[in-house]
């Protein structure tokens, strides 16, 4: 929003020069009542207006006039209150509007049952501090793909997924980072809260109840779903997480995403796959190869899981197979992993094994 706020005083003093295109305005009575109003003449205007108040932390008597279109400013407040997490205070559902001569003047809503100001504001503090915790621990010297992947898994690994509301705040970036218990919305609220943060271009796609991110890397978008690697192995499994939507392409997204712009204002092109998680991490098999598979069991040998994901179903098949029969016994042993340390699971949608070292996440949680 750094344009917006740039373009909008040229704006303000366009205004002042043009004033008489706008008679019913020009009484000394009404110049009176609108003395404390903004002028906001389009979308983008009124966008920054909204915007600059809820900044400040003010959502009563926001006035304006100028807004040819009355009937799009339900609108405009949502699209603010969407493409700022920070703003997950204000429930944007209900909009209340008054309109006395010569200005618009608009109330919104807090959520969780109009709590005190002091009281929305601890909780950006809040949100704040568990960002600043993630981006402090992300190792020195990462590449930038690896500080979006580290941000991703600490999200993931650190958030369960809450099939009903807990409260006003479960399905936002407050629910995500904080309680740690959220839903789609609240996941996606939260990675492009940090990457934000960071400097990253990053926003929120949603389309048929369900929310997922989209983010720029060198001149290219890419689409990451965290909800979606989120998922529910069961109780026995601690790092039930995956990559499975990390850093895709459109290609890859579209088998169970709607792609299609609906309400959103911006639909990227994600034509590229170079990013995906499998494909840097080498673990992405497009055959069944005993050595490359080794390979990569070696790299991540000190981690609490590998990934291996695969092209085709046939070798995705043959690699079970190969597991379940002890055919990848000795590719382990050479990766000098305790054989007695693993579990496997499989993800048949994704084709993607899992290899979970259950004995080194049963010390890592005991201390």
């Amino acid at each position: 929003m750094g344009i917006l706020k740039k373009l909008f005083p040229v704006m303000a003093v366009l205004v002042l020069m043009c004033g008489c295109d706008y008679d019913d305005y020009d009484s000394e009575e009404t110049h009176e009542t609108r003395v404390n109003a903004v002028y906001a003449n389009d979308d983008e205007a009124l966008y920054q207006v909204i915007y600059d108040h809820l900044s400040d932390f003010k959502y009563d008597s926001i006035k304006f006039y100028g807004y040819p279109d009355d009937d799009k400013v339900f609108d405009i407040v949502q699209r603010v209150v969407y493409e700022h997490p920070e703003f997950f205070w204000i429930d944007d559902s209900f909009l209340g509007r008054s309109y006395p001569k010569g200005y618009t003047d608009m109330e919104l809503n807090l959520r969780g049952d109009e709590l005190p100001i002091g009281r929305i504001k601890e909780m950006c503090d809040e949100v704040s501090e568990q960002a600043d915790r993630i981006i402090h621990n992300i190792p020195v010297g990462a590449s930038e793909w690896e500080k979006i992947l580290f941000v991703h898994d600490e999200i993931v690994k650190n958030t369960w997924y809450q099939d009903g509301d807990e409260d006003d705040f479960t399905d936002t970036v407050y629910g995500c980072l904080v309680n740690g218990r959220t839903q789609s919305a609240g996941y996606a609220q939260a990675f492009q809260y940090i990457m934000e943060r960071m400097g990253f271009e990053c926003g929120m796609f949603s389309n048929s109840g369900h929310t997922w991110n989209y983010i720029r890397l060198d001149g290219k978008y890419y689409w990451i779903d965290l909800a979606y690697d989120d998922p529910d192995f069961g109780e026995d499994v601690y790092y039930n997480y995956t990559h499975n939507y990390f850093m895709c392409d459109d290609g890859h997204l579209s088998e169970n995403h709607d792609l299609s712009k609906g309400d959103n204002r911006f639909v990227p092109k994600c034509d590229s796959f170079d990013k995906y998680f499998y494909i840097v991490d080498g673990s992405y098999m497009t055959e069944y190869n005993a050595d490359r598979i080794r390979k990569v069991i070696a790299k991540h040998s000190s981690e609490e899981q590998i990934e291996i994901k695969f092209e085709d179903e046939k070798d995705y098949q043959d690699a079970i197979e190969g597991i379940r029969h002890g055919v990848g016994a000795i590719e382990f042993m050479k990766a000098d992993i305790d054989l007695s340390e693993l579990s496997y699971c499989w993800i048949d949608d994704w084709l993607v094994i899992k290899l979970l070292l259950g004995q080194r996440i049963e010390e890592k949680t005991s201390n």
